[in-house]
């Protein structure tokens, strides 16, 4: 019996030492729930990002923020809490008006998490990589359209 048992733990033991790990190819795997320290990209010309999402990270129903700032349009993302989640269109509203009235710049805002996620990517891009302002441009106007589109 004792040998059975050993035999058995060993080869539990062994089989669970060669557990391939399975390639994420999922956001859904993200942590989403964490909030970023800061979530505006880190160059000389994104102050008005930073300001954004100060902002927007003070009111008590936003969960994360994200922003990028290039020629003149402001592209922020937020997450919305979830217990906060059935005022979301006054949400949207209160955070839209208070952006505008902020920001001289063209805001778009989205609470959509498919643009979150692709804000978040470009703002990544821009930290990591020297990305020209030609190539965020058009990641943000294909962005933008994502927002325009699903609304």
């Amino acid at each position: 019996m004792k040998k059975w048992f050993v035999l058995m733990s060993m080869f539990f033991l062994m089989s669970c030492a060669h557990e391939q790990k399975e390639q994420q190819q999922s956001l859904q795997q993200e942590n989403i729930t964490n909030v970023s320290y800061d979530g505006s990209a880190k160059r000389s010309d994104q102050q008005q990002a930073k300001r954004a999402v100060d902002m927007l990270k003070e009111r008590e129903d936003v969960k994360d923020a994200v922003a990028v700032e290039a020629n003149g349009r402001l592209l922020v993302a937020y997450q919305v809490k979830h217990l906060h989640r059935f005022r979301m269109k006054q949400i949207e509203k209160e955070v839209g008006k208070a952006l505008n009235e902020q920001f001289r710049e063209k805001v778009i805002a989205s609470h959509d998490l498919k643009i979150f996620w692709k804000t978040k990517a470009l703002k990544e891009k821009i930290e990591t990589k020297n990305i020209s302002e030609k190539e965020i441009e058009k990641e943000m106007t294909v962005i933008q359209k994502l927002s325009e589109e699903q609304t």
